[in-house]
């Protein structure tokens, strides 16, 4: 058990543990921090955006009572202590100021550059210097200046001996931390300047007409600069066609809807691969479902979607792929032996992502749709 503040300038109350917040075994020196402040935020920098969007969005970036801000990020209350922690850890990271159930919460010029920036440098660098506004954030970065983290033992124990990270708190600090970088490096904006594993912004897609080649060719997968916040998680099967059009037809298209496309070969690391299919499902703004050929895989995490009450934009090569339920929503069939099919389809999906964000109630079922709107 650990001790936790409910709101600002309220006792604290005793609760269980939390995912990533589990106490370490004691080390000589260390000490528990129970009762007092946390100094660092508990959200990642990419969580607690989510604060100075709703404000950018749902108040034309004016400042908003914590009241209407808590519906807006998905909370029922603003005495929820998820929204509290959320609404802290913004304002730790200097995108918004005020903080408490009843605060008019304004947005700050770092949270401002982020979510309207004027160019994708000024993005970039108001990225890395939210996460540096944390000062144990960048106490930790300047310490190892660039060189490779070393394993989770040895980080924590360097955390606590070095920078008194408590260590009932020092899974979460490295939990928040590592996220962080991780963040900031798919948008080129780490600490080293860019993505491991990056040599620079990856070529634009081909807009060429996709006419099958006499010999396979291998599609890039060398991670992409990110350039949105919001996603748009494509669900389709994976191989040498799917993933042509992927690259040459789904991103382009998708960024040019004003999302980040995302795909799940391109998330999986070591863990559960439903946890990360669901993860990238529920943070998405709205996805995008090839049903051609009738993949399994591609239904299930179809089904995941409308669970999450997500927005689906479908397409298919045949109408008889989409199943009959689902042929009043967004639905766009494409014809590969028809002229310029590629622009089309590009053309289509753009225009339909668009119009998704618009009026989502198009694009979720029915009765996923009501459950929405309670």
């Amino acid at each position: 058990m650990v001790e936790e503040e409910t709101a600002d300038n309220q006792a604290p109350k005793r609760t269980r543990f939390r995912s990533g917040e589990a106490a370490g075994k004691a080390a000589p020196g260390s000490r528990s921090a129970k009762g007092k402040p946390w100094t660092f935020p508990r959200n990642t920098l990419e969580e607690a955006i989510k604060v100075a969007k709703a404000i950018e969005e749902k108040n034309a970036g004016n400042p908003m009572h914590a009241a209407d801000l808590a519906k807006a990020v998905g909370f029922r209350q603003p005495s929820d202590w998820r929204f509290l922690d959320l609404l802290r850890s913004a304002n730790q990271y200097g995108l918004a100021s005020g903080s408490g159930a009843t605060a008019n919460v304004r947005l700050e010029k770092l949270g401002q550059d982020i979510v309207a920036p004027s160019s994708p440098q000024q993005r970039q660098d108001a990225l890395l210097g939210a996460f540096r506004n944390v000062p144990e954030f960048a106490r930790v970065e300047k310490f190892y200046g660039g060189k490779r983290i070393p394993e989770d033992e040895f980080f924590l124990n360097t955390l606590t001996r070095e920078f008194k990270i408590a260590r009932d708190r020092v899974e979460r600090f490295s939990e928040v931390f590592l996220g962080n970088l991780k963040y900031l490096r798919a948008f080129a904006a780490g600490p080293d300047g860019a993505p491991e594993g990056d040599t620079g912004v990856p070529q634009a897609a081909t807009r060429d007409v996709l006419e099958k080649p006499s010999t396979p060719r291998t599609i890039s997968r060398e991670p992409r600069v990110r350039e949105f916040l919001d996603t748009c998680f494509v669900m389709m099967p994976f191989g040498e066609w799917p993933d042509r059009y992927y690259q040459e037809i789904f991103i382009p298209s998708i960024k040019e809807a004003g999302y980040e496309p995302i795909r799940a070969d391109e998330v999986f690391t070591t863990g559960s691969v439903v946890e990360q299919i669901w993860e990238q499902i529920t943070n998405a703004k709205v996805l995008l479902a090839d049903l051609t050929d009738k993949n399994p895989n591609v239904f299930y995490e179809l089904g995941l979607a409308h669970a999450a009450r997500k927005p689906v934009v479908f397409a298919a090569a045949r109408v008889e792929d989409v199943p009959f339920d689902l042929r009043h929503l967004r639905v766009i069939i494409y014809e590969v032996r028809e002229p310029q099919w590629a622009d089309k389809l590009r053309k289509s999906i753009t225009d339909y992502l668009k119009n998704a964000t618009k009026e989502p109630e198009k694009s979720i079922p029915h009765p996923f749709r009501s459950v929405q709107e309670d």
